[in-house]
């Protein structure tokens, strides 16, 4: 890709998009000016770097417009419908997972944004966790608005039990947790500057869990959290093999 005077460029840079046209390229030089970005970026207003260099940075063309905060937040994926054995649709997951699945055999591509599970034994492995229970939940779409004010713009990916806290949580059991909910930056912001709740793990993970889910629900009152999701998605804990 060879950079070009008066197009308009954008990367994501750590939640926040970036967002440059192309003013002047001479020799092995490109000069630009911010459009959206970072504040920092903004009060440069413009840069120069080496072609190659901007060639190896992630910019990649857009299309001009107004406004562009729809580019921030964190990267949404496609997600992928999932059949079970027989045709039947069971779930949704991500394409890291679907990636999973196709790489190892499990699943064969049943169309765009499809797949079918060949093997019975992962979909019989999915329904002893999950008691059988496939609900809406699993078929929603869970990265396309914030989970508090319903935004779809400038979308990040909140941790109910926060990452340094997670740890506390035992394997297997934190492999239960649904733990990655979509909220916006505002309402991240907001979240953030709440004071952390004196939540102390126990004996009962379940219990320290359910508190981190009780404080998010408190603090940010979240009025669109896709239908019947819990913090604890695995219903038959036995079937995980810890007893």
């Amino acid at each position: 890709m060879n950079p070009h005077v008066g197009q308009v460029y954008a990367r994501r840079r750590s939640g926040k998009a970036e967002v440059v046209r192309v003013t002047a390229v001479a020799g092995e030089w490109v000069e630009f000016q911010f459009l959206h970005g970072p504040a920092r970026s903004m009060r440069a207003g413009a840069g120069r770097c080496k072609a190659k260099n901007f060639v190896t940075a992630g910019w990649a063309p857009t299309e001009e417009r107004g406004d562009y905060s729809a580019l921030d937040g964190a990267t949404r994926y496609d997600t992928f419908r999932v059949l079970d054995t027989k045709g039947e649709p069971i779930l949704r997951c991500s394409a890291k997972r679907a990636a999973f699945y196709l790489r190892k055999g499990y699943a064969r591509a049943a169309g765009p944004g499809v797949l079918q599970f060949t093997d019975p034994r992962t979909e019989e492995r999915l329904r002893a966790l999950y008691l059988g229970g496939f609900t809406e939940f699993f078929m929603e779409v869970k990265n396309d608005r914030c989970v508090c004010c319903g935004a779809t713009a400038d979308l990040t990916r909140h941790h109910v039990v926060p990452k340094r806290h997670k740890r506390n949580v035992p394997q297997p059991w934190r492999s239960c947790l649904s733990n990655v909910l979509f909220v916006c930056g505002t309402c991240h912001r907001m979240y953030e500057e709440a004071p952390e709740p004196d939540v102390r793990p126990g004996a009962d993970w379940r219990a320290y869990v359910w508190a981190w889910r009780d404080h998010f629900r408190a603090v940010l009152g979240p009025r669109f959290l896709p239908p019947g999701w819990d913090i604890i998605s695995v219903q038959n804990f036995d079937a995980l093999g810890a007893g």
